[in-house]
């Protein structure tokens, strides 16, 4: 399964929103993030990703790390 379907899965199929698209974005270093518990440097894939809710026909916009 590729990494877009996974998080159109797990994120998105349970808040009933459709995702759109999904872009992997190339981050300037690799920097730790002190809300994430990645042990270290933390390696990690960063997406930005565009949905649409089922029923208010509103669009949004997340951020997503993939690990």
């Amino acid at each position: 399964m590729s990494a877009k379907s996974a998080i159109s899965k797990e994120i998105f199929a349970p808040l009933d929103e459709r995702m759109l698209g999904a872009v992997q974005v190339k981050r300037r270093t690799k920097k730790k993030i002190p809300f994430l518990a990645t042990g270290g440097q933390g390696e990690y894939l960063t997406y930005i990703c565009l949905s649409v809710q089922s029923r208010e026909k509103k669009i949004t916009d997340y951020l997503v790390l993939v690990q």
